[in-house]
């Protein structure tokens, strides 16, 4: 996996979601012990990585919302403390097992 080009040494992957949209492109979420990353990589010949990085620290506040009728969708919104980041979208229970699995990274005192 070339993702592991992008980690710091030392740092390992603890969470991993399927397929989410932000910045209208899709990524996979991953979650490690000192980041949350946005990974994506596309080509066949000529490869094309994308991938937005915060620091778990920097994490200020999230918020999660649900939209939708008959195919729902859940909304993960996340500010850091120079930004607010691009919605994070996705199959409800995906966003939903992102937001559960932050919760347990987060220090309840950075969250405000």
């Amino acid at each position: 996996m070339v993702l592991t080009d992008f980690l710091y040494p030392g740092e390992t992957i603890v969470f991993q979601s399927n397929k989410i949209e932000s910045l209208n492109d899709h990524f996979f979420f991953y979650i490690t012990d000192q980041r949350i990353l946005l990974y994506r990589r596309r080509g066949v010949l000529f490869k094309n990585d994308r991938i937005i990085a915060e620091r778990l620290e920097d994490i200020r506040s999230m918020r999660y919302d649900e939209t939708g009728i008959l195919r729902k969708r859940g909304i993960l919104r996340i500010e850091t403390l120079s930004k607010k980041m691009d919605p994070i979208v996705g199959k409800v229970a995906d966003i939903k097992a992102i937001w559960q699995e932050m919760q347990k990274y987060i220090k309840k005192d950075q969250l405000t």
